[in-house]
């Protein structure tokens, strides 16, 4: 089976249509190299959703009561990964998972935790120079600047001058 390999919406509704035919999810999975349990997803969510769970959706936030919500149906109404998904319209059910997991070591604040960078930026960025610079200041960053360019240029002539040797040695 080939991963990470995307499906349109019509491909998955025809081979969810070969399954409300008749055929198995193991013979459909043989035939369009997919994997079961991408089938029986596919089949779920048609099932819950019609055409409409096979379109791929964009990418959403779930705010922590919400999480509170599908974990508590999870742990305490004893429905699985896979029917939670089903009823709250989750894509993936390794995602149900973090949020159980995260409820487990950290409680209802695990669930809060905002993840990637802040959306504020913090203020113990140091302020830039506002003076302005004195003339040896000046000077000094433009003997620095043309030091390393003249170092440059030797190692370039070094470098054509080795390429030469070798070009005649050959």
């Amino acid at each position: 089976m080939k991963k990470n390999k995307r499906h349109g919406a019509s491909f998955k509704l025809k081979v969810v249509k070969e399954y409300l035919r008749g055929d198995s999810v193991k013979s459909l999975a043989l035939k369009w190299d997919l994997s079961r349990s991408l089938l029986t997803r596919w089949i779920d969510r048609y099932n819950s959703s019609g055409e409409q769970g096979l379109s791929p959706k964009a990418h959403q936030y779930h705010c922590a009561e919400f999480k509170w919500k599908v974990v508590e149906s999870y742990l305490k109404d004893g429905l699985s990964l896979r029917d939670c998904c089903s009823s709250y319209g989750i894509a993936n059910e390794s995602i149900v998972l973090s949020w159980i997991r995260r409820y487990e070591l950290s409680g209802l604040a695990g669930l809060r935790e905002q993840r990637g960078r802040p959306k504020i930026m913090k203020d113990n960025i140091p302020p830039r120079k506002s003076k302005p610079l004195t003339r040896l200041e000046e000077l000094e960053q433009e003997n620095l600047y043309l030091r390393a360019e003249n170092e440059l240029l030797k190692k370039l002539e070094a470098l054509t001058q080795q390429k030469r040797t070798q070009n005649k040695k050959r």
